[in-house]
């Protein structure tokens, strides 16, 4: 048993060791411990250093395994990690618009701030139907973004939506698209609203996306995110009035324009996903990778004016940047009658779609939009279009602001002379969307494999040209059961 004077001394070495530790830095701690303890002490501290270091080295080939593209995993792991994979759809709010910095849009900030990899396939004035249509046309195109962190064989943790303003059809095949392409996804919907024009119905799209185990943050509402805040029941303020202007809570949520949403509403936002995300989201650490089933061949100009390899105009119409300010793109019909060249490389004859601008003045009135109406026909040989003309002289329309009496009205839409032409309105089929200017996609006919000559005729002088943003093939939505968008 050790004396006094030992535990006395040994108390003193204790109490001497504490006080060098307190004026030292860590890495004199060895030296510490040789002095006062010896050998054997030091070497068990290298071993447990070692087996530290061996555990983070475990930890850092984890974390980069986590992106790998064998994604089997269908657990969910009580561990969170730090940076997820989220992907954001919808118009110009989740774009960026009428904001001054687009960095401070919320998918940027969950990207810059919050340090995640965020892949935004907003589209300015464009609904759910094109993505629903060309999600892995977007994908590819995306894979050229260097500045991109997107990667075709990584699945996404968190699949964001916002479509409530520009319109939801076909949204329902966007969003089974995307469950057989990334299954363990998180859906997050954000019903979004416009303080000047309100917003669509989407109760179906919300139902959708919790039947999918998602969630659904209303936009406004500042607290529990998940808690309803239906703007449908707010009282119809008037802009600019004395009497009936909106509250400042209300005001600051929106940008100066009224429509679009505020750096603060955006701020808003995006503090509401990353809240559902951390206290409600179940992110599996190895996520699964489906299939695209035989995905599609979309190719949008609208935003970059990049037309793709597989179309050529021959005649009567041309790319133009007819919105300079905001860098819009469309090919225009310059000409009473336009022919487009389209490849289709396929084996199999297909559905081609298009996608173009339309605008209404007054939405019950189907003759006030600012765009003509056409005709379609698509023809496998290009000596099949000669003296077109004269078919088409009998149902072309003179510019006196009414249409031809062959042409008929039918359900506020109509419908053209048959013989394999398909007619397109520049009216939104959506009468609560004919105010925006905005896209709407219609059926335009089949293709063949091999060279292919849409042939476009416009019935009517009106404002604007026939402006055409798209062309949409896809295969995927045939295999899904999906038929037609008009």
């Amino acid at each position: 048993m050790p004396s006094l004077s030992q535990v006395s001394s040994k108390s003193q070495q204790n109490n001497m060791l504490r006080s060098i530790i307190q004026k030292l830095p860590y890495v004199a701690l060895a030296f510490v411990f040789v002095m006062f303890y010896g050998g054997p002490e030091l070497a068990s501290i290298e071993e447990r250093h070692r087996s530290l270091a061996e555990q983070n080295a475990q930890e850092i080939i984890q974390k980069k395994t986590q992106a790998s593209p064998i994604q089997t995993s269908q657990e969910h792991s009580p561990q969170k990690r730090d940076k997820l994979n989220i992907l954001t759809l919808g118009g110009s709010v989740t774009w960026g618009a009428a904001i001054p910095n687009r960095g401070q849009s919320y998918p940027n900030v969950l990207r810059d701030f919050d340090k995640h990899n965020v892949t935004n396939l907003a589209i300015r004035a464009t609904g759910s139907d094109y993505p629903a249509q060309c999600i892995s046309s977007m994908f590819r195109i995306e894979e050229y973004n260097e500045e991109s962190t997107y990667h075709p064989e990584v699945p996404f943790d968190v699949i964001i939506f916002e479509f409530s303003i520009n319109g939801m059809s076909g949204f329902d095949l966007l969003l089974k698209r995307l469950q057989e392409r990334f299954p363990d996804a998180l859906f997050i919907y954000i019903d979004l609203w416009s303080l000047r024009s309100g917003a669509m119905d989407s109760t179906s799209a919300r139902q959708l996306v919790k039947e999918a185990g998602g969630y659904v943050y209303f936009f406004g509402n500042k607290g529990t995110p998940l808690l309803p805040f239906e703007f449908r029941d707010l009282p119809k303020y008037e802009i600019g009035s004395k009497t009936n202007s909106p509250p400042d809570h209300i005001m600051q949520l929106f940008a100066d324009d009224t429509h679009h949403i505020s750096t603060y509403g955006h701020s808003l936002a995006r503090f509401q996903v990353k809240t559902i995300i951390e206290q409600y989201g179940k992110i599996p650490m190895k996520p699964r990778l489906g299939s695209w089933h035989g995905g599609d061949k979309c190719r949008s100009w609208f935003e970059d004016g990049k037309v793709s390899d597989s179309l050529q105009i021959i005649d009567g119409a041309k790319l133009n940047e007819w919105d300079k300010e905001k860098h819009k793109f469309a090919i225009e019909l310059d000409a009473p009658r336009a022919v487009i060249e389209y490849t289709h490389n396929g084996d199999n004859e297909a559905p081609i779609n298009f996608q173009f601008m339309t605008k209404s003045i007054d939405k019950w009135d189907v003759f006030s939009g600012l765009y003509p109406p056409v005709v379609v026909r698509i023809t496998p040989a290009v000596e099949k279009i000669e003296n077109t003309q004269e078919i088409v002289s009998g149902f072309h329309a003179e510019s006196n602001g009414e249409f031809h009496p062959n042409l008929k009205l039918i359900s506020d839409t109509y419908r053209g002379p048959g013989d394999g032409w398909n007619f397109i309105s520049s009216v939104n089929k959506l009468m609560g969307l004919r105010h925006y200017h905005i896209t709407s996609v219609e059926h335009g006919g089949m293709l063949k494999p091999g060279k292919n000559y849409i042939q476009v005729y416009t019935l009517e002088k009106r404002k604007n040209p026939f402006r055409l943003t798209a062309t949409i093939v896809c295969e995927a939505c045939a295999q899904l059961g999906w038929k037609d968008f008009s």
